[in-house]
């Protein structure tokens, strides 16, 4: 190989970084289980919060809304639903559901 080719390899290698630790660690956003009340148009939902990261969201409704994968598959979510998801820190009144569970959870409206 010559110096070219060298040079090149060594300059891609230092400007590669591994970004699987960096997304793993969010320090912005709470994730969050939930099951959906109602659906909204818009791919819209209220998901009422059964468990948190925070405490205090435990039992709130949120206004949650389909993302990546799930939007983009038409993933279909139905009232009674259990879903997964996460809120932003900075707006505690919407999450988004990234995650829909095929397990039916007994309800306790």
């Amino acid at each position: 190989m010559g110096k070219v080719q060298e040079h090149k390899r060594a300059a891609k290698a230092r400007h590669q970084v591994d970004t699987t630790t960096q997304s793993s660690v969010k320090e912005d956003r709470f994730e969050v289980e939930g099951v959906v009340e109602a659906c909204l148009p818009n791919t819209m939902f209220r998901v009422k919060i059964i468990d948190s990261q925070i405490p205090q969201l435990v039992g709130h409704t949120l206004l949650g809304s389909l993302v990546g994968k799930m939007r983009l598959f038409r993933i279909r979510v139905l009232p009674g639903d259990s879903v997964k998801g996460y809120v932003s820190k900075y707006d505690l009144g919407k999450c988004k559901i990234t995650y829909r569970s095929t397990k039916t959870t007994p309800q306790s409206f």
